[in-house]
């Protein structure tokens, strides 16, 4: 019998990773490349396997001492600079607002992400990152909301006048979370009309969003291995505190009876289209248009007039004054009618115009 030699599979080694050493181009010391931030898409640290010859310690103490000199976000801006890192003040802004601090290596990870790629210091410079106000910047993070959470927010701030919860030290998802409950409370006309009614509701709001942090630290606490009774007790004593305190407001104030009162009719088809035309929804205002041309309407509006006129018996002055009400109102139309063709035939030769001068 003949055997088969069977060659054995041999499993390459795995290459040791070399920690290569560097020397600091600020303190002087060598370090390993552990030490070093890397610039993933710089154009000039290519030598040093695209490790920024700076020590972490170096670019700790040069983020503290700028930070001292000229504030946080130009501190931050001077040291990616230095490491060539790109800079955007809504990634800066997110770390402050969901983490309450800034860490400039939390900042550093987070370009990982894929909206960073192939991004340098040179990008924030061509992109005016640098010049952008913190409006600008706020105003960049809400235009990531979505639709409805922007609709209650102006919808919100139409109402109370101006924006309750800037400069309140809350987070952006606290202040789309703060502004989606306020919008619901001040779907009142009796709400819109009293200022001190307003700033209860912004009150109740606030004091709503603790009671949902203390939730999120409830769950959390129960969440681990062995939770801990008295924290947990604590915190739904607090969060018992909060609620007799939202509903003696409620009560004091009467803000449920007026609701109540408030709340006829509400759930109408009319009423709807009242409140979505007062929001300006430009979707409704199309719609509006459609029905109010549709031939089905025409029927039912000519039915409705034939009924009124046959139950209704004018005298001689009324069919007068009436005639008289008609007659003021084709002048207006027709002003408004002549007005509009005139707009029309100013902006056609103006596109005729154009379309001359492009060919």
């Amino acid at each position: 019998m003949f055997t088969i030699p069977i060659k054995s599979k041999t499993v390459p080694k795995r290459k040791s990773k070399v920690n290569n050493k560097y020397v600091c181009q600020c303190c002087g010391v060598s370090k390993s490349e552990s030490n070093f931030y890397k610039s993933q898409w710089t154009k000039v640290w290519n030598v040093s396997g695209r490790h920024v010859l700076f020590c972490k310690n170096c670019i700790d103490k040069l983020m503290k001492e700028y930070t001292n000199r000229y504030g946080e976000q130009t501190a931050l801006a001077i040291c990616l600079a230095l490491l060539d890192m790109p800079f955007y003040p809504t990634l800066y802004r997110s770390i402050i607002m969901n983490n309450s601090f800034f860490n400039i290596g939390l900042y550093i990870r987070l370009l990982n992400g894929k909206q960073y790629r192939f991004k340098c210091f040179a990008d924030s410079i061509v992109e005016h990152q640098l010049s952008k106000s913190d409006e600008e910047v706020k105003k960049e993070v809400e235009s990531k909301w979505s639709k409805t959470d922007k609709q209650n927010m102006k919808f919100a701030i139409s109402v109370v006048g101006y924006d309750p919860f800037d400069n309140c030290g809350m987070t952006d998802n606290d202040r789309k979370y703060c502004f989606n409950i306020l919008a619901g409370y001040c779907d009142d006309n009796s709400v819109q009309d009293d200022g001190h009614k307003i700033q209860c509701f912004i009150q109740i709001t606030q004091s709503q969003l603790q009671c949902r942090k203390i939730d999120e630290m409830i769950n959390s606490e129960l969440l681990l291995a062995n939770p801990d009774g008295a924290r947990i007790k604590n915190f739904t004593d607090t969060k018992t505190k909060l609620l007799d305190s939202i509903n003696a407001t409620v009560n004091k104030n009467h803000l449920l009876a007026d609701s109540k009162n408030n709340s006829k009719g509400k759930n109408t088809l009319s009423a709807k289209i009242n409140e979505l035309t007062r929001n300006g929804y430009e979707d409704m205002k199309v719609n509006l248009f459609d029905i109010k041309t549709c031939e089905a309407m025409r029927q039912v509006e000519d039915l409705s007039n034939k009924s009124i006129m046959s139950q209704v018996n004018l005298d001689s002055n009324a069919s007068t004054e009436m005639l008289k009400e008609q007659r003021e109102l084709l002048l207006d139309y027709e002003n408004k009618a002549d007005t509009l063709q005139e707009e029309n035939r100013k902006l056609k030769n103006e596109l005729l115009s154009l379309t001359s001068k492009k060919k």
